[in-house]
């Protein structure tokens, strides 16, 4: 790939970056059986071959940042995250891996990647793995594998250079506040919970309420902030993370693809059921996941790359990252139109083939950045994983959300807290440790 120029996807998240919100995330696979070290050391170097543009290091010149090949190994380390990304210690790279007793946690920079993008990695690297720890040839069917020829559209741009078709964002909610759960609980130490819920069930609830997991789950959540809070007079706004990559027919980029879905629950929706909450979730989804209101989106990022194109690095870092760490949104590549509520993101399901039998959970984490609570959810052999992070300790905002679901007939096991892990990173214009 030699040196590879940012593109406009990338752009806000890369010069955006501060100490309050680097924004990485990570995958926590947990498998049956405890971790092997040397095996999950030949699987990641045979599977980076595959992936030459997650194997990169961030450099710069007095105007703009750019990436280039990273021929260093991708660090692993032993505990509960990766190497600090950027850094020494992860041979520069913005990826990295770590393990710990049957898990291994996948971690990267949200700038570089998504979950769409990262998981395809993820597949080849437990299948080299599994391979050899089992003893036997897998069925690859599913998975990407070194050797194999790497289609353009997974290494292009995935924007067009300029977007000629008229986009019309019509009915999109508007707002000027939002309920700010951490108000009320203060910031503190940041935690999680892991949800688990039948997937045959849950998507048998879903489609009787002609939602998603993602719509539900932003109703229950809404619907538990009612009922804790019915004295509040801002309105509800989910941050839902939203793959733009089918809408603009780019479905193999692995550049981080992710728009915001705001949705708003306003003060008079207060005491309506779930029903209700998931029937305007819905509808506030379809309006927004437009291609029109997509296409919005990609000019607004065309807009900021021509907006850059003539500043140095500095007045870069001055311009965005002021943008992207007030906005409190995490997820999506521009600031949200007003701050949220809370956050939730789903990769959709997530097929594991012939691994299956071996993998016994998924949990992702995010960066929080001040939204309060964040919900993560997964796919994992007939399972709803949740990662259902909070800025602060008290347990009743998850208790009432699981509390409503059962109260609808979804059954949940609920385990934590843990503490929240996601791996750090040396900001682009932070001295080389």
């Amino acid at each position: 790939m030699g040196i590879t120029k940012l593109v406009p996807v990338n752009l806000a998240m890369f010069y955006g970056a501060s100490r309050e919100f680097a924004n990485a995330f990570s995958a926590r696979v947990t498998l049956k059986n405890p971790i092997e070290p040397g095996p999950l050391r030949r699987a990641l170097d045979k599977a980076m071959e595959r992936y030459p543009y997650f194997s990169v290091r961030l450099r710069s010149t007095e105007k703009e940042l750019y990436l280039e090949d990273n021929p260093l190994p991708v660090s692993i380390v032993k505990g509960p995250e990766p190497a600090r990304l950027n850094t020494a210690l992860a041979n520069y790279h913005l990826v990295g891996l770590s393990f710990e007793r049957t898990s291994i946690v996948f971690g990267a920079f949200h700038g570089l990647t998504d979950g769409a993008g990262v998981f395809p990695w993820i597949k080849t690297i437990l299948y080299y793995y599994l391979c050899e720890t089992e003893g036997r040839t897998l069925d690859p069917a599913g998975i990407r594998l070194a050797g194999e020829k790497i289609p353009v559209e997974e290494l292009e741009d995935p924007f067009p250079a300029q977007v000629t078709k008229e986009a019309l964002l019509t009915g999109a909610p508007k707002w000027d506040s939002a309920f700010r759960i951490t108000d009320r609980t203060g910031l503190g130490k940041q935690v999680c919970y892991h949800i688990r819920i039948g997937e045959t069930s849950f998507m048998k609830y879903t489609r009787a309420q002609d939602g998603s997991p993602a719509t539900i789950t932003a109703a229950f959540m809404a619907k538990a902030l009612h009922t804790l809070h019915p004295e509040m007079t801002e309105p509800v706004v989910c941050g839902m993370a939203h793959n733009i990559r089918d809408a603009i027919r780019k479905p193999l980029a692995h550049q981080s693809m992710v728009a915001l879905i705001e949705l708003v629950y306003p003060p008079r929706l207060k005491g309506a059921d779930v029903m209700k909450l998931a029937i305007c979730s819905r509808g506030m989804v379809m309006l927004q996941s437009q291609p029109e209101n997509v296409w919005q989106t990609v000019r607004r990022q065309l807009e900021l790359a021509k907006e850059l194109e003539p500043l140095p690095l500095a007045e870069r870092f001055a311009l965005l990252r002021p943008q992207v760490t007030g906005a409190r949104t995490g997820i999506g590549n521009l600031p949200a139109s007003g701050p949220v509520t809370f956050k939730v993101s789903y990769v959709g399901r997530t097929d594991w083939g012939s691994m299956a039998a071996m993998i016994e959970s998924l949990h992702c984490s995010v960066t929080t950045d001040g939204s309060g609570i964040a919900i993560e959810i997964n796919t994992c052999n007939g399972y709803f994983d949740y990662c259902f992070m909070q800025e602060f300790e008290d347990d009743k905002y998850v208790r009432a959300f699981v509390d409503l679901l059962e109260a609808e007939g979804v059954y949940c096991t609920v385990s934590g807290p843990f503490e929240v892990h996601v791996p750090e990173m040396r900001l682009p214009d932070e001295p080389e440790d």
